[in-house]
Formats: C-alpha cells, structure tokens, sequence
C-alpha cells in the first residue's frame, strides 16, 4: 500500500511529465501511410492513430467464397483462428506479489492453440517500471493491468499513443453489445474525447462489488470464554478486555492484540468503526451524494467514533503498531495460524469459515449509543475501464480486438477471472458453471482475475455461475446475503471512477497539491486524537478552521467541478 506522500508526489510528477510533454511536442499529428498495389496485394493504410488497422488482401477459406484479411492479410474478420498465419503480440503486466509467476499461466497456451495468437508476456516489476514505460513510449503491443496513474493514461491518449477502440467495436461485438446495455459502466470508461481506449474487466457481482471488507470476530477466542459476537460498541469493548485479560491461556497468544486496524487504511482501516455511529466514509473522509461532493472529516458527528477509538487504545485494546504497520505487516497479521487478532476487518473470507473448524466468523458492524443506523461500507458498480489497452505500433489491432472479444466469452472470461476448468470451476451438462471455491496454489491453473480482462456481468452470476459459498456459513457471499445486505447504505456515497484529463493540468497541480496537504493533516490529527496525543472535543474547532486555511472550500470546487464535467460525458 503507498502512502498520501508518495501517491501526491507520483501523480504530481504524472502531471507534471505529460503538461512538459504536451509543451515540447504539442499533438501528435497523425501520419498519412501511402498505399500501393504489390501482386495484387494492398498494402499500408492507416493512421498513426490505430485507426482499425484495416489493412484487407483477399484470401479463399476452402469453400469457393472470398473472405477479408484485416491487419495488412493477416486477421481473419470472423471465426477462428483469429489470425490466418502465426503473430506474436507483446503484452505488458504489472507484477502482483499475491499472483505468483503470470508467464506459467495455462490461459497463453490456450490462447495461442485457440487462435494462433503467441503473447510475449512481459512482467513490469512495480509502478517506477510502468512509470518508465510511459515517459520513454516504450509500448509492447497490449498492456493489461498496469495500476498506473490515470495522468499516464490521459497523456499517451493525447499522444494519441492509444488505440481508440470505437471503430474497432464491429470486431468485438460481445462488448459492444455490454458497453450498450451498460451505459453508466461506459460512462466511467470515457475519456474526455467522448472516446473508448480500452477493453474493461467487468465483474458485476453484487458478492464483490457491493461489500467492502467483512468485519470478522475470533469465534474460537469467543467460544472458550463463554462469550456471545459483540452486536452493541458496548459489548465490542468488553469482548475485547476479555480477550486481553485472557492473553495467555487456551488459544489466546501472550501477544494477543484484541482489535487490530491499519490505521488510515482503506484496506483494513478504522472506516467500519465510523459506519457504526452512522458516519459513512469509504475509505477516505468525502463522499458524494446526489452529484455533491461532500466531506465528513467537518462533520461533528465523527467526534463520537473517534472518542470511542481513543478509549479503545487508552485500554490497551488497540496497539500502537496500528499506525506504523505497513501492508505487509497488515497481511501478515490477519493470515497468522494460529491468530493473534480478536477482531478485524477484510475483504476476503479468513480460514474459510468458523463451520470448517476454523477461527473466524463474520460480524455485523455494531449498533452505538447514539442510536443511528449502523452501516457497513459498499464499494461502487463499476469496471476497471482500461485493462486491455491497444497502443499505436501494435501491427495487429484488429487480431487484438477479436481477442479482447473472445476473452469476454463466458468459458474464455471463467478462464480469465477464476482460473483453469477443472480446477476452479466446471461446466456442467445444462451449461452452468460450478465454482469449486477451492484454494488453487499452482500458478499455471490460476486465473488473472483483476488483472487482465472478463465479462462476468449479472445475468452470468444470478442464471449461469453456481456457487456454493452462498449457502455455506462463514463465507463471503453467505455474510453478504445474511449478515451485511440490510446495513449497505441506501446510497452508494462514494466516489464514482473519473477519466483523468477533465481539469486543466493547472486545476490538476492544484487539487494534487491540496489533496495531500488536507489529507496527511486530516489523518495526522486524528491518530493524535486516537493514540492520546490530543482531543478531539477541546480541538475540534481548531481543526476544522486549520482546514480551511489549507484550502478545503478550493478542494471541494475541483473535486465538484471534475464530477460535474464526468456527469456530462456521453451526453
């Protein structure tokens, strides 16, 4: 996990780079490609933009007709293989510590035999690799996920370095046809040019997207104290006590840390804790309701919360190591068998249920005095907009947007997201899907779940995909439907995805500079407030006035004048 700091400072340098880019060379203007006739052949055309790569010759598919070769003779306009003779596209990746070794995965070779398609997978080490990438226009053909910052995105689309994949879409008519019916998920995919520059991952499941972390209680620490799952913040703290004055004896470590947050975190933070006394913030301190950008680090409710927090630590019930622990710590804390933690929070399932003799069990957030609705954090309907992006010297954009088309095929995007048939999943007689929802350790029956690109909308997860977890207690899927669906707010409140470029590079500079300033006072402040170091209630109104002078009414206009011009796009 990056911390504010470096987050600014790489967007900052993003901004930066592509405003000193824009300067030296201004657009790109798009070379004219001549054409000529060679052995009855055409040859050339196209536009330095990618422009579809309609490059046609004339071949004979064994049965008399003539068909179209795409890409210069190459791509087969329909059926397979998608490329009439060998291609190699080189694909770029950004490497993900929990992924183990992308190159071994099975899905290239299936790839390759289903389409004559070989991908030259290249593996990015971290963001300052990506980071390079993009300054020096050093493209592969492809990049799936890259996590890089949306500024490098908008600079190399400027550039017109990215493919456009509007004209492509006859090519891939699974997306078209999703991006038509989807249009608020199309919406988060434009660039500010009203454009298409990618192909999604779009997982619609309500399981995944609409729940943030689950908030787990160490059932077996419960059970050998005679103790009932906390439901009150009155009964949390006195679970929490009990598992301290207990460290030591059963399955209760010395070590024990009752209640552990990374503190400041999205993942893992001390959000939930905030939703308990009825103030939704998502993982950061401003949400948005009805199109307004709104902020609760001003919001006085949050005082009550932050007071609840400070006695929590001043009892030894939270521990310092809260504040410093980065994310590897963070996620080595929460998998240690056996557990140290009395209570957390996560995205993901722990020890796979409390029912298979395991430790943890989902915990609904916790009702507080104040009376207010408790709420557990959703997460926002959307895509990831731009993990399969072509870029301008890919020779083959038509063979690429048929695979991107292919890959969103049900078996194709079951093979993407969850892993290998047979492993991960089976397809069953009546053409439903059956999750094995087992633990796949090979890395060449992996899938790439966010990392590449799937169609996996709601009709596949309510009529097509069949999973078990959602009758099985102490899963995910079960929490959601039985534990944390009546505490989702009415609204989703949180910040929807934004295409950069909808500010000048000025406004950018701006708000990056505001954002990081507001943000590390913010959380500074109230980890003082937490760990005893000051108090919310004597320092409340010199906060909030600190605030202002750091320029809070200005962040909240930039931020209100991005949604604004956001809202606007495809209309």
């Amino acid at each position: 996990m990056k911390s504010v700091t470096y987050r600014w400072q790489y967007a900052k340098n993003m901004i930066l780079g592509g405003a000193q880019m824009r300067g030296k060379m201004g657009r790109i203007v798009s070379g004219i490609v001549c054409t000529a006739m060679l052995g009855g052949f055409l040859i050339g055309c196209s536009d330095n933009a990618g422009n579809a790569g309609e490059m046609r010759s004339a071949s004979n598919d064994g049965s008399g007709k003539e068909t179209q070769l795409l890409d210069g003779g190459v791509t087969n306009a329909t059926g397979y293989p998608i490329a009439a003779s060998p291609i190699t596209l080189n694909v770029g990746i950004v490497y993900g510590a929990h992924m183990g070794d992308f190159t071994k995965y099975d899905i290239w070779k299936k790839i390759e035999e289903k389409t004559n398609i070989k991908i030259n997978l290249k593996v990015y080490s971290d963001v300052e690799k990506v980071n390079l990438m993009f300054s020096s226009r050093d493209y592969p053909d492809i990049i799936l996920r890259m996590d890089s910052a949306p500024q490098a995105i908008s600079d190399a689309v400027d550039a017109q370095d990215i493919v456009s994949i509007n004209d492509l879409l006859k090519y891939a008519p699974n997306w078209g046809k999703f991006f038509e019916s989807n249009l608020d998920l199309k919406q988060q995919a434009l660039m500010p040019d009203g454009k298409l520059y990618g192909f999604p991952f779009a997982l619609i499941d309500e399981y995944s997207y609409n729940l943030r972390d689950q908030w787990f209680i160490n059932r077996k620490w419960l059970d050998e104290l005679g103790l009932k799952i906390p439901t009150t913040t009155e009964e949390f703290k006195n679970v929490l006590t009990a598992f301290k004055e207990n460290a030591g004896k059963g399955s209760i470590p010395k070590n024990a840390t009752p209640y552990y947050i990374q503190y400041g975190s999205n993942i893992g933070g001390q959000f939930d804790m905030y939703a308990s006394f009825g103030v939704y913030a998502p993982g950061s301190y401003f949400i948005v309701e009805d199109g307004k950008f709104k902020s609760q680090a001003t919001n006085p409710d949050l005082k009550e919360p932050i007071r609840y927090l400070a006695d929590l630590y001043k009892n030894g019930l939270i521990v310092p190591e809260a504040f410093t622990d980065d994310w590897g710590k963070y996620t080595a804390a929460i998998s240690s068998n056996p557990p140290m933690i009395g209570s957390m929070t996560s995205y993901n399932d722990q020890n796979e249920g409390y029912k298979d003799g395991k430790w943890w069990y989902p915990m609904a957030p916790l009702q507080s005095p104040n009376g207010k609705q408790p709420n557990i954090r959703r997460q926002t309907r959307s895509i990831w907009p731009r993990n399969f992006v072509i870029f301008k010297n890919n020779k083959y954009p038509v063979a690429s947007a048929r695979l991107a088309d292919m890959l969103a095929e049900p078996d194709w995007s079951m093979m993407m997201n969850y892993g290998k048939e047979g492993v991960a999943w089976t397809k069953g007689a009546d053409g439903k899907y059956q999750l094995t929802n087992q633990k796949i350790e090979a890395d060449a029956d992996k899938g790439l779940a966010n990392y590449g690109i799937a169609l996996l909308d709601e009709n596949m997860f309510k009529n097509k995909i069949v999973n078990a977890n959602v009758n099985k207690e102490g899963t995910r899927e079960w929490a959601y439907d039985n534990i944390y669906k009546k505490y989702l707010p009415a609204k989703n409140l949180n910040y929807p995805p934004v295409p950069a470029g909808l500010l000048k590079d000025t406004e950018k500079l701006r708000m990056a500079d505001l954002d990081k300033a507001i943000n590390d006072y913010i959380k500074t402040t109230i980890a003082n407030w937490i760990s005893g170091k000051g108090n919310v209630d004597t320092e409340w109104d010199a906060y909030v006035k600190k605030l202002q002078s750091l320029g809070l009414d200005e962040f909240m206009q930039l931020n209100q004048k991005q949604l604004d011009a956001a809202a606007k796009l495809g209309k």
